[in-house]
């Protein structure tokens, strides 16, 4: 499959709910010509149809008058094989994606509220990977149109954030020698390699991923060891 020509999309760009890099799925993108979703290849979107009907030339497709005319889902669209530049990583893409869904939900409150002065948020490299989880259940609570994050007030989105920002307090203490040094060298390790820059990260990569992750989780089980 050869690419059509356009210059990259960059997905850093692109709106975040256009995208899915969701580990374990495929790689999927809404093609921006006719705004549907189309599988990934190669970092290009798979060549599909637009539904636009083509004009009839007389001519007939089979020879057989009795044959039953295949149907057309209409021209080849403009954006098939558009390339995609995956510039950022899973873990970027899902901050992106709980920034928007969080800010979509404050769109639908019914009555205003006041909001707290918001504070600098971290980058997603800079975020433990302990908190994945609870940052998941977050965006998938968010998706599930709860009438109490429409009114403005959600017990369990106060309680997942609450409990996301003591993750990343404790999980940040052990950021010392080992955590930082494995921290640096995923980035830079991300950055040289081909697979984790296209999105499928490679065996070294999850290898530091897992370590760095082992360490913050060991870290928190301690700390809630002692607190008890």
């Amino acid at each position: 499959m050869r690419h059509n020509g356009r210059a990259p999309i960059l997905a850093s760009q692109m709106r975040p709910e256009h995208l899915n890099l969701r580990d374990g799925e495929p790689r999927m993108a809404v093609c921006p010509d006719c705004r549907t979703w189309h599988r990934l290849t190669r970092s290009m979107i798979m060549p599909h149809r637009d539904g636009v009907a083509v004009p009839k030339d007389g001519s007939r497709r089979y020879r057989d008058d009795t044959a039953p005319h295949k149907p057309s889902n209409g021209r080849r669209c403009p954006g098939s094989a558009q390339r995609i530049d995956l510039d950022i990583t899973p873990e970027q893409w899902g901050e992106q994606l709980l920034a928007a869904e969080t800010t979509a939900a404050g769109r639908r409150t019914a009555r205003p509220i006041r909001k707290p002065r918001p504070q600098v948020a971290p980058a997603a490299a800079q975020m433990p990977a302990a908190t994945r989880p609870l940052r998941e259940q977050l965006a998938e609570h968010l998706q599930s149109d709860c009438t109490r994050c429409k009114a403005g007030r959600c017990a369990r989105v106060i309680e997942l954030r609450q409990r996301i920002r003591r993750t990343a307090q404790i999980a940040a203490a052990p950021a010392a020698p080992m955590y930082g040094q494995l921290r640096t060298a995923l980035r830079d390790h991300r950055a040289s390699c081909t697979p984790c820059t296209d999105g499928v990260p490679c065996a070294a990569g999850r290898q530091l991923a897992a370590r760095m992750t082992g360490i913050a989780q060991e870290h928190l089980r301690s700390s809630l060891n002692r607190s008890a």
